[in-house]
């Protein structure tokens, strides 16, 4: 069985988290401003889903060295690290694989399927007030979105 958790990751906003259990798709959003949290959320889903591969949107662009930036590398970093702990006695974490998907490749996705230049199925965008993007006749988020355009590029590669 197929157990994913695919993460468009903030370290001081929402990240957004879509998880895939085989044709399953079900989306979560975490809020703080605190990296810290954002990973102890990440952690506490890797537990509860024990997930084979954890995806996430990665990027190695600090822009003007704020406080957001940092805290986002640092998250990124942490995320990475998940698998160095495979020798610990907690194995919550045991046989999990972590990838990333360029944030660049992110975006360009996020930006074509909005000018409709491409299609996912089972994703439309509505527009007007109250609507959106939706999934399947549920409504997500941009970060949500983001999330799943990650898992949908790393399928796809």
């Amino acid at each position: 069985m197929n157990k994913i958790i695919a993460i468009d990751p903030s370290g001081t906003g929402t990240t957004g988290i879509c998880l895939i259990n085989d044709q399953n798709i079900e989306f979560k959003e975490f809020k703080d401003i605190r990296w810290k949290k954002h990973y102890e959320f990440i952690i506490s889903l890797v537990k509860l889903y024990n997930p084979n591969l954890l995806l996430f949107e990665n990027t190695n662009f600090i822009s003007n060295r704020t406080s957001d930036s940092l805290n986002l590398i640092r998250l990124l970093g942490a995320i990475k690290c998940l698998t160095v702990n495979e020798r610990s006695t907690d194995s919550f974490n045991k046989g999990l694989e972590v990838k990333s998907v360029n944030v660049l490749k992110v975006k360009e996705t996020s930006k074509a399927l909005f000018a409709g230049k491409i299609k996912i199925p089972g994703l439309e965008y509505l527009p007007g007030r109250g609507k959106g993007w939706m999934f399947n006749g549920n409504r997500v988020s941009i970060h949500q979105l983001e999330a799943f355009i990650v898992y949908w590029l790393w399928k796809g590669k």
